[in-house]
């Protein structure tokens, strides 16, 4: 898998593809970064087949996705947040996977930006505290009431306020920022499980526009957000492992600690989408690590499974019970149940110990939201 990355992005080597492997590029999001190098692939013809069926229906989203953002009907400036800010650093930009379009705009500028996109056709389909998601067609818009997810206020507000200041009418923010935008794009999503598509964004960032002589600058805005250390040791096991040319800024990174993150990068998958029910034990140890995360956690997973309760709107500010039930009752049918306890139990400390040495954010730990004018730590 890693050996296919590098010739992917470096065209070093040659790579024989199984069916194992081409169920990893899909799990990591990265299958259609191989597409300009997919005549060197050794592989059989119905993987061949069947990949370059996946490869044609992803480039035709990620032209939907192009061409939807080309056409925002927005009058308000706004900025767009990954996606194709992350794609203008690959060789081939075209073949970095889209999702979403991430969008952010001035405070006062988002209540407007909202109405045009519902005049021109989009849908609400959720809005929380972080962000309001529409939908016009298959494409989903995310308009971001802010971006950072932190456990520190003064972090958060240091980084959404260099996003804001920074819109323009390019749409783009500087590359620093936007590499920062990056990382913090990292550390939100490495708790719950983190892809190597994620990875790769940074990399090509860094390949891009951090030498050695760029560090100095971008190491100041790295640690005022608490990602110094993250920057470094992602840098390094990008160079260690994924071909990465080496710079000096990032040579005493914990190779060790590479390493952890590799292999956790590796059993997630994209958005921890290889994280089965197997590691569910794990997830409620991990989130119940105080009294509001276990009941955000118990009461999300209840609303979600209780069909009584979906039904029910009465029912509903109860189904964290219905699913504390669930989880004992599960948890207690397993064979060996309090030896795989004990084992979930471990593999959290580890996992908490790895995400502090990182220094990414927690839920546990308190989150920083805006709301009212203001950062608050929940």
């Amino acid at each position: 898998m890693l050996d296919l990355i590098k010739l992917a992005l470096w065209g070093t080597g040659t790579v024989e593809v199984n069916q194992e492997i081409y169920k990893e590029t899909q799990d990591q999001a990265v299958s259609l970064l191989v597409t300009p190098v997919m005549s060197k692939l050794i592989m059989p013809p119905d993987i061949r087949s069947k990949w370059r069926e996946h490869i044609l229906k992803l480039i035709i989203y990620n032209e939907m996705c192009l061409y939807a953002q080309k056409s925002l009907p927005l009058t308000v400036p706004y900025v767009i947040l990954k996606g194709t800010e992350a794609a203008k650093y690959y060789p081939h930009p075209e073949y970095r996977m889209m999702g979403d379009i991430d969008i952010m705009t001035r405070r006062e500028d988002l209540d407007k930006a909202k109405q045009e996109l519902i005049a021109d056709g989009y849908q609400t389909v959720k809005e929380d505290e972080r962000e309001i998601t529409l939908k016009k067609n298959t494409i989903e818009i995310d308009l971001h009431y802010y971006f950072a997810s932190l456990n520190d206020k003064d972090q958060a507000k240091f980084l959404d306020d260099l996003i804001i200041d920074n819109i323009n009418e390019t749409h783009s923010l500087p590359d620093p920022i936007n590499g920062l935008v990056l990382l913090e794009h990292i550390s939100q999503h490495l708790e719950h499980g983190l892809g190597l598509r994620q990875i790769i964004d940074w990399m090509m960032f860094v390949n891009k526009c951090l030498p050695d002589e760029k560090w100095p600058e971008f190491r100041i805005i790295a640690a005022q957000t608490g990602m110094e250390t993250l920057a470094i040791v992602t840098t390094k096991m990008c160079e260690i492992y994924l071909g990465l040319p080496p710079r000096h800024w990032c040579e005493n990174a914990d190779k060790d600690l590479c390493k952890e993150l590799l292999d956790y990068v590796l059993a997630s998958g994209n958005f921890g989408s290889k994280r089965t029910d197997e590691y569910i034990g794990e997830e409620v140890f991990f989130g119940a690590r105080n009294i509001k995360t276990t009941f955000k956690l118990l009461q999300a997973r209840g609303k979600a499974n209780w069909k009584a309760a979906r039904k029910c709107a009465i029912l509903r500010p109860v189904a964290w019970i219905y699913q504390a039930g669930r989880y004992v009752a599960r948890g207690l049918k397993r064979d060996n149940a309090s030896q795989k306890i004990k084992q979930e139990r471990i593999a959290v400390k580890r996992k908490i110990r790895f995400l502090d040495r990182l220094g990414v954010k927690q839920t546990a730990k308190g989150l920083v939201i805006y709301k009212n004018g203001e950062y608050k730590k929940t």
